[in-house]
């Protein structure tokens, strides 16, 4: 069951990150992936490794289609997940990993452009 207090969050939550994910930047998304999470998720295409186990962002893309839970579930991460992202920084990060599925739930005035390739250096 669910208590009161986290369905309040949670709607909170939702409603606070719908606004914020009309002006996400995937690009910014990308370089966030690239410090936090690549070193457990497979986190842009030419990337050949991460933890096993771990889905990639493809995969997660392919699963939760919805912006406002995946922006839920990153705002209250599973234990391995050490670390605490701004709602806007939850959403520029939503937005990358939508890139990865074009069927994904994107909402009205997101932005669909491809982030560009890392630099290499």
């Amino acid at each position: 069951m669910i208590k009161p207090s986290h369905a309040l969050l949670g709607f909170a939550v939702a409603i606070l990150s719908a606004s914020t994910v009309l002006s996400a930047d995937a690009e910014n998304g990308l370089r966030i992936a690239q410090r936090w999470c690549s070193s457990c998720h497979v986190v842009t295409p030419d990337q050949k490794t991460g933890s096993v186990d771990v889905p990639s962002f493809k995969e997660i893309a392919v699963k939760r289609t919805d912006a406002r839970a995946l922006s839920m579930f990153l705002s209250d991460p599973h234990p391995r997940m050490n670390l605490e992202l701004s709602r806007e920084e939850i959403a520029d990060v939503v937005r990358y990993i939508q890139l990865f599925n074009p069927d994904a739930i994107v909402p009205e005035g997101g932005k669909d452009d491809k982030p560009a390739e890392p630099a290499r250096g």
